[in-house]
């Protein structure tokens, strides 16, 4: 059976807790909402929260966004961990993308910011989400990365409590729902997937302990398993890892010459593998004993 919770903000007012707690099975808190000059925290959260607390109310928060910048929305991602510092929360941290002036930004720019917001509080331990309209999803957002990397709550009012099963995590079906002990309307919300028992089963380490030696990754990077450029940046920064510290570690383990083999992929080229570790095409044709530079085959090992 699918679970019924509200997701509230300062325009809510002062909820009686006691009251809505027989009607719901989790709520989700706005925290307050950041911006490309200043952030403000909610002005009822720390209420809101310490309530949910007091009555064993399942909860995650989320944030309202105006940002436009990757570099400001990593600021702002760690000002929202830092607001939860000694705080627990049984649901994600939702990053809320459906402002307006952010449209212009164009689909792969907003998703980069979701991405960049996320990878920060997924650092700081948090299972991190999005949280956008149908229009939004649909033609603002790449829809299909957000799903792969992170749980997804979206807004359609009007539609079947079921209508989004199996294709996102939460549904806020209405804005005009009815609790007692909430004095205006408020969003109402079917979950799906079971977050708060993924969540709870989740490991518990931390990301730190789940991160492979800096020197490892390098080796990772060199053989060519994150790509290159941007792609590589992201892939590092989405896993944890300090793009620039990789970098660092790579050009450490080329310069000192250490054996390093490279497995061929395809469409790879004697001359591509030559320029991306600094050598030449002669000196991995002496290396390897290659007759024909011309003529290499995926799988094949070469070292550098």
């Amino acid at each position: 059976m699918n679970k019924i919770g509200i997701d509230v903000s300062s325009h809510d007012g002062n909820i009686n807790w006691n009251s809505v707690k027989d009607n719901i099975d989790f709520a989700i808190l706005r925290i307050g909402w950041i911006g490309n000059n200043e952030n403000q925290i909610d002005e009822k959260f720390e209420r809101n929260y310490n309530e949910c607390k007091r009555l064993n109310i399942p909860i995650g928060v989320y944030v309202y966004n105006y940002v436009k910048t990757e570099a400001r929305i990593k600021e702002c991602a760690d000002w929202v961990v830092g607001l939860l510092k000694n705080k627990s929360l049984e649901l994600p941290i939702y990053l809320d993308m459906e402002d307006n002036s952010l449209t212009s930004l164009g689909k792969t720019n907003l998703t980069n910011l979701c991405i960049a917001f996320n990878t920060e509080t997924e650092k700081a331990g948090y299972w991190a989400g999005v949280y956008a309209n149908l229009n939004w999803y649909n033609n603002y957002l790449n829809k299909d990365e957000i799903k792969r990397r992170y749980t997804t709550w979206i807004a359609h009012y009007g539609v079947n409590q079921n209508r989004y099963n199996g294709e996102y995590d939460i549904l806020q079906y209405s804005d005009k729902g009815k609790i007692s002990g909430v004095e205006d309307y408020v969003d109402l919300n079917t979950m799906y997937r079971d977050l708060i028992k993924d969540i709870s089963e989740s490991t518990t380490e931390t990301p730190e302990q789940n991160k492979l030696p800096i020197e490892e990754v390098a080796m990772k990077v060199i053989n060519g398993e994150y790509g290159n450029g941007e792609e590589r940046k992201q892939k590092l920064e989405a896993e944890g890892y300090n793009y620039n510290e990789v970098q660092s570690k790579v050009n450490e383990i080329i310069n000192a010459n250490k054996k390093i083999i490279y497995t061929v992929k395809s469409g790879d080229t004697l001359s591509e593998i030559a320029k991306k570790y600094n050598t030449t095409v002669q000196t991995l044709v002496r290396k390897n004993n290659i007759s024909n530079p011309n003529k290499i085959y995926v799988g094949q090992k070469i070292e550098i």
